[in-house]
């Protein structure tokens, strides 16, 4: 299952991967949120055996999926991002994670970059002292239990090459049984995209599945395939990232985690604002430093009050 905005040539790719994989036998499902590059008539055209769904809009990640799943008949069922790409094997090594562990709900595989590099793909839930590291930059020394950038650190890439059970895994893709949509629902809704992964991985927990990462399943994952609004992207996880507070966590926790993402967002307006005087990368910085200027707005106004409604939901 794969929702599309904007990818059509990542989307093909994903496709024609989930067809050598799946050898004719997956039930496969395209949900296109009013792409404008062709993205849907391709899969009409190449793919006729995909069943395709188009929205008018772009209705964010969490309900694209769902307009899919209350439709899907498989026991498992995969979702997988049109940036992503299985690798040979990878649908059997997840199925076979199922088969020998009856108490696992969801799944996970081992994320590569592009290049081939380890990419994040699990961990564990976020706390105010992650949230610190990631504003303060200190990530990219200290090993932080939820993965922010595109690379592991150092110290945790021995920790990817075991199964192991974990808080959750990357939406790129992800497996679940059937009565965890069964027990639980689909995805949230509540934020138009971002985060969807991380509370419905605590849902299924809390309902008493378990959620596992599996190495030898590999997908090749180009990160943002769709993302070109980086003011819009940036707004986005951050209220993905408030969210999660307000629902998860303590008045304390959500006004620390919020102090932090606006001190963060101070710094790196004024790192784009640097980046910004070279010509090649003006447009960039004055989208990024928008972004993040409505990024510290936003954690203003959750400590305020009532959370501010959700722009594309």
């Amino acid at each position: 299952m794969l929702v599309s905005f904007e990818t059509r040539d990542l989307l093909e790719a994903s496709l024609r991967a989930v067809a050598a994989e799946g050898g004719g036998s997956v039930e496969t499902w395209v949900v296109d949120n009013a792409s404008t590059d062709g993205s849907a008539d391709m899969v009409a055209e190449a793919f006729p055996s995909v069943r395709l769904l188009r929205h008018d809009r772009n209705v964010g990640f969490a309900a694209g999926n769902n307009a899919a799943l209350r439709q899907v008949t498989g026991d498992l069922i995969l979702l997988l991002n049109s940036d992503a790409v299985l690798l040979p094997g990878s649908l059997d090594a997840l199925r076979e994670v199922f088969a020998r562990e009856p108490s696992v709900g969801i799944c996970g595989p081992r994320l590569l970059n592009p290049d081939g590099s380890l990419q994040p793909s699990w961990g564990r839930r976020p706390t105010p002292v992650t949230e610190l590291l990631f504003q303060s930059f200190l990530y990219k020394v200290w090993p932080c239990r939820f993965p922010y950038g595109r690379r592991p650190h150092p110290l945790l890439r021995p920790a990817y090459a075991r199964f192991r059970r974990v808080d959750w895994v990357s939406g790129a893709a992800l497996m679940l049984r059937r009565s965890v949509l069964e027990r639980i629902g689909g995805l949230p809704e509540d934020t138009f995209m971002y985060g969807e992964d991380l509370e419905y991985c605590l849902r299924a927990a809390e309902a008493g599945f378990e959620v596992a990462y599996e190495p030898r399943a590999l997908v090749r994952h180009h990160v943002a395939g769709s993302r070109r609004d980086h003011a819009g992207w940036i707004e986005a996880y951050t209220r993905a990232t408030l969210e999660h507070y307000r629902r998860r966590g303590t008045r304390q926790e959500l006004a620390a985690a919020a102090r932090y993402i606006r001190w963060g967002s101070g710094l790196r307006r004024a790192v784009w604002g640097v980046l910004g005087l070279l010509p090649s990368r003006r447009a960039e910085a004055e989208a990024r430093r928008a972004g993040y200027q409505r990024a510290a707005l936003l954690a203003r106004r959750y400590v305020a009050g009532p959370p501010p409604p959700s722009p594309g939901g």
